[in-house]
């Protein structure tokens, strides 16, 4: 008997991580947890197929820190099913000890995919191990982070202390992210930075809840949706470089996005109510907006045609829709907004919206009317700018690195005790169980 072919890994373990993007959007906190699980076999498959196996494999075995991580999230809920996450109990009590114990575990989940936490902080500088497509795959991670956030939000965001660290540590991911893509030189890895630093702003977005959650996806989908399409564009040929006209609208397309995107951060940050502005992170946000907006606009260069005639079918380029849907999306996503009871004044937005378009404006400056006798200069000022970029990340980095071997220094002398309770033989372990199981039984009688 003839037997069955074995599948393509390549076509596997597309099918296991779309499935698991797929799982994704369902409120579930079971269905997030197995979608991150089938994303980790895909990478699994993907790295076990590569020729590079050795050193693909390790690379990714982090992806199963946040599928554990919700997992954890997800017993929690199913521990404690009457907890109500509007009305969490105080600290003190059981149910409040619970509820914040699950809430940072979904949160541990999805900023680890967003690069958010020191442990996966720079998968971004490396292409996936999907053969000619992986320069694109690392936009999975940061994407499903964000899904996770915002289908999960109502068991982190009625939580003020957890939603106070995941607006400081997205934010300072979005710095980061900003920074990382204006030192690197090449347009794709600057790309993947770009969709991190998306991502790391929608995040906010649905940690301050100033929008409905539909205009929330919307306003991501269109920062995101540009730099994954033009990331895709890039592997395909660089049809966005290819012509004045594309250019020049996915310039707009870009920075329409990101204006529309960063609009209600900023307004929320730097002018909401009490108890939601703060104002040194709408600086941080400032920062970060405008850093991506110019490295958006102006990486964008220009690249020569390959062909000295152009195609027929090529006239109008499909890959031009995916562009104006971009430029849609954000706009739908403010109308929604506003039909729901978003309305800033209107010299607050103009201040929220300076920083994209100042960012966007400053970056397509480049070469363009008189400043060309200036551009000898600029692009000197450029590279020790990108220097001083890249050892800034590096030194974040650097002492990231530092705190995390402090802490598990700390975690393994605290727990030397209880390993030194027994020496590792089963039989001792089992014994040590029995042991523990009887002082659990024996200390509510003495109390």
């Amino acid at each position: 008997m003839r037997r069955p072919a074995a599948p393509d890994p390549s076509r596997l373990g597309g099918a296991l991580c779309v499935a698991g993007l797929a799982l994704l959007g369902w409120p579930s906190l079971f269905t997030a947890a197995l979608g991150i699980e089938l994303i980790a076999a895909g990478f699994w498959v993907w790295g076990r197929a590569a020729q590079d196996r050795a050193e693909q494999l390790p690379r990714w075995s982090w992806l199963r820190r946040p599928a554990s991580a919700l997992w954890l999230a997800a017993g929690l809920n199913v521990a404690l099913p009457a907890t109500d996450h509007a009305v969490l109990p105080a600290l003190r009590t059981l149910a409040g000890i619970v509820g914040r114990v699950e809430a940072l575990a979904v949160l541990w989940g999805a900023l680890e995919l967003m690069a958010a936490l020191p442990l996966a902080r720079g998968f971004s500088d490396r292409p996936g191990p999907l053969g000619p497509a992986g320069p694109w795959v690392p936009v999975m991670l940061p994407a499903a982070g964000f899904f996770v956030l915002w289908r999960q939000a109502p068991h982190w965001t009625p939580i003020p202390e957890v939603r106070e660290v995941a607006l400081v540590l997205l934010l300072v991911t979005a710095c980061l992210a900003a920074l990382r893509a204006f030192s690197r030189r090449g347009w794709i890895p600057c790309l993947r930075w770009l969709v991190v630093a998306d991502c790391a702003l929608g995040g906010v977005l649905v940690a301050l809840g100033a929008v409905t959650p539909e205009s929330a996806l919307l306003l991501w989908l269109g920062a995101c949706g540009a730099h994954a399409q033009l990331l895709a564009g890039e592997l395909g040929g660089a049809a966005a470089r290819r012509g004045a006209a594309p250019r020049r609208l996915w310039r707009i397309a870009m920075a329409t996005a990101l204006a529309s995107l960063s609009w209600p951060v900023l307004l929320t940050l730097a002018f909401g109510p009490r108890g939601a502005s703060q104002p040194i992170l709408a600086l941080a946000a400032t920062g970060a907006v405008a850093l991506a907006a110019w490295v958006s606009v102006r990486r964008l260069v220009a690249t020569p045609e390959r062909r000295a005639v152009v195609r027929r079918e090529s006239a109008v380029p499909l890959f031009q829709f995916g562009a104006i849907a971009t430029l849609a999306a954000g706009p739908i996503g403010l109308v929604i907004a506003w039909w729901w009871g978003f309305e800033p004044r209107g010299i607050d937005s103009l201040v929220a919206l300076t920083p994209a378009i100042a960012g966007a404006w400053s970056g397509a400056l480049g070469g363009g009317g008189g400043l060309a006798s200036l551009e000898p200069g600029v692009r000197a000022q450029g590279g020790r700018a990108r220097r001083v970029a890249r050892a800034a990340f590096n030194a974040v980095m650097g002492f990231e690195r530092r705190l995390v071997a402090v802490l598990v220094r700390i975690g393994q002398a605290l727990i030397a005790p209880a390993r030194d309770l027994h020496t590792g033989d089963a039989q001792e372990f089992l014994l040590f169980l029995a042991g523990v199981a009887v002082l659990g039984l024996v200390l509510p009688l003495l109390r």
